[in-house]
């Protein structure tokens, strides 16, 4: 059965996100048999103001990529970098192109930029979103469905 439908589910304010920069969010997402499962994925606004999102998640050993010191990037922001074993991906296309995943790929996420806000597309979600234990509450994130 197919829909001519696509979900789209805003996750930001576009410019709540600095260029060179990216936030985790901890989404819930729906699967085969209708339950939620936690989905965490990143956000990242290069310095060209392009988005690009992935599941926060690195091949090596599935782990967050900010796990650990809490960050995203290479010292010069240039490449995205596990905090646990090291590994470095290329932003635009999520390779790791160093580490103990060397060749393996993030999972992308497709993202549009609507109305100023970042959605998250093709993906469906839990409404009333899935937190992060570890989480420590400063940032409140609601998640809307936009019709079409």
């Amino acid at each position: 059965m197919s829909s001519d439908k696509m979900d789209v589910f805003v996750i930001c304010a576009a410019d709540s996100l600095e260029q060179s920069n990216a936030k985790a969010f901890s989404l819930s997402r729906i699967n085969e048999s209708g339950e939620g499962r936690p989905f965490p994925i990143v956000v990242i606004r290069t310095h060209a103001n392009d988005y690009f999102g992935y599941v926060n998640s690195c091949p090596h050993e599935h782990i967050w990529l900010n796990f650990g010191e809490g960050g995203f990037f290479t010292p010069d922001r240039s490449f995205l970098r596990c905090g646990r074993h090291g590994s470095i991906f290329e932003i635009d296309t999520g390779l790791c192109i160093d580490g103990p995943c060397k060749g393996q790929s993030l999972e992308p996420i497709a993202l549009a930029v609507v109305d100023g806000d970042v959605c998250i597309c093709g993906i469906e979600l839990e409404e009333s979103g899935y937190q992060d234990p570890f989480d420590d509450g400063d940032d409140t994130m609601e998640i809307m469905i936009h019709p079409e």
